[in-house]
């Protein structure tokens, strides 16, 4: 009978480490992203084609990036107006602007990964509770 609750235990067992999960998560988008961007670049006019997407993306960040920069220089004019702003600033307070909002992004989910690695220790102590109270009974 025990032999049979060992199995019957063993066969729910089927989740991985949440830092796995990440891991492979990561892994998998770089690869579907390399294997995306080198399927193009196989065929007769995949060189041009992962070129243009590659000027695409890029083209896209910059100009997020400058309108980014474009409405923060407008409101530092609207606050200080009679500051005289060099135009070339625009870019880079853009870029910075854009690389800002990825690492607040990356750092919320840094907290999310581990409020979720310490729930599941919870659960997993939970578990072993319950395994000995059965054990007992």
């Amino acid at each position: 009978m025990a032999s049979k609750r060992t199995l019957k235990k063993s066969g729910r067992g089927g989740l991985l480490p949440v830092p796995f999960l990440r891991r492979f998560t990561t892994a998998a988008a770089a690869g579907l992203l390399l294997g995306g961007v080198s399927a193009a670049a196989q065929t007769t006019t995949g060189t041009s084609q992962a070129r243009t997407l590659l000027d695409d993306l890029l083209s896209f960040l910059y100009s997020l990036g400058h309108l980014i920069g474009q409405g923060i220089v407008e409101l530092i004019h609207k606050i200080l107006p009679s500051l005289p702003f060099p135009a070339e600033l625009v870019d880079p307070i853009g870029i910075l602007a854009i690389l800002t909002i990825f690492l607040v992004l990356v750092s919320l989910a840094k907290k999310l990964a581990w409020i979720l690695v310490i729930v599941g220790w919870v659960l997993i102590v939970v578990r072993i509770i319950l395994v000995v109270v059965n054990a007992r009974l």
